[in-house]
């Protein structure tokens, strides 16, 4: 589920002009505006069109409008393209091929050369690290907590749901900082997965997406990379059919929308069973608004 935050300025919406039809003379003579009027809305937000003389605004069977505010929602679409479903058999080359790579060459850049064995396409692994919060921090802590009720670390325990597999936990806990893992392999914990270092007495100031001022400890995130090689290279022919060119299967609309309208929280819960029609958006909208 995708959160869109807006801020709508109701200043917008809200009546700042007086009709003369609201403005009589008092019994001194002098004009003043008549707020019993019926017409006279100045500082509020009618609940159905008018003009600027007060009057409603009638669609074309003579009935008021409804007063709304439009929020601009910006569904997504995607679509596929049938030719790339093709599989066409690839023939190898039996020529001679490449024996050195050329300087400089780069598939991402140059796309494929001619007589090239896999080798070429192969790179060196990598490791891409920064910063982040201490979120994860709380996924490989002890059930167990100290006398004074601080968190426990124990290196090498797997907090992970799935731990035959899967290593969630702590590598190293010291008095300055607490190495840990997530979502690593059983078989290569250092390798895989993302390795995570917090230390307990640096702290990082942050904005949150509401712009509240966060503090939390500073983490550095680390993952390895293993590159491309062997086991996930492969050089195979990519055809279409001419027939399917162009043809695509009938997009898929994003639609399904729900507005949290913030200040109302205390009837969300409400509001949300408001759009379930149907069983079956129970269980299109359980991985986002609705959990039972």
């Amino acid at each position: 589920m995708k959160y869109i935050r807006k801020k709508i300025n109701l200043e917008n919406f809200t009546i700042r002009s007086i009709p003369k039809s609201v403005l009589v003379k008092n019994s001194e003579g002098k004009t003043v505006i008549d707020t019993e009027n019926p017409k006279y809305y100045y500082g509020t937000i009618p609940n159905f069109k008018i003009d600027n003389k007060g009057n409603f605004i009638l669609n074309q069977f003579g009935q008021k409008i409804n007063n709304t505010i439009n929020v601009n929602i910006f569904l997504s679409q995607k679509y596929d393209d049938m030719g790339i479903f093709t599989d066409k058999s690839y023939i190898t080359f039996t020529g001679n091929t490449l024996t050195n790579k050329p300087v400089g060459f780069n598939s991402f850049v140059y796309g494929r050369l001619p007589a090239a064995p896999p080798n070429f396409y192969y790179s060196p692994p990598n490791s891409v690290s920064g910063y982040t919060d201490d979120s994860f921090l709380q996924q490989v802590k002890s059930y167990r907590k100290t006398n004074d009720g601080k968190d426990i670390y124990v290196p090498n325990l797997n907090t992970s749901n799935n731990t035959k597999t899967i290593f969630n936990g702590t590598l190293v806990d010291n008095t300055e900082k607490t190495i840990y893992s997530i979502g690593a392999s059983n078989n290569n914990i250092t390798n895989t997965g993302v390795k995570y270092t917090t230390f307990k007495n640096n702290f990082t100031k942050s904005l949150d997406e509401y712009g509240n001022t966060i503090n939390y400890k500073t983490t550095i995130f680390e993952v390895n990379n293993s590159g491309w090689g062997l086991p996930n290279v492969s050089l195979l022919a990519s055809l279409k059919k001419e027939e399917y060119l162009g043809v695509v299967f009938k997009p898929e609309v994003n639609s399904v929308v729900f507005i949290n309208r913030g200040v109302a929280d205390i009837f969300e819960r409400h509001s949300l069973l408001s759009e379930i029609k149907t069983t079956n958006d129970i269980d299109t909208n359980r991985g986002g608004f609705i959990r039972t």
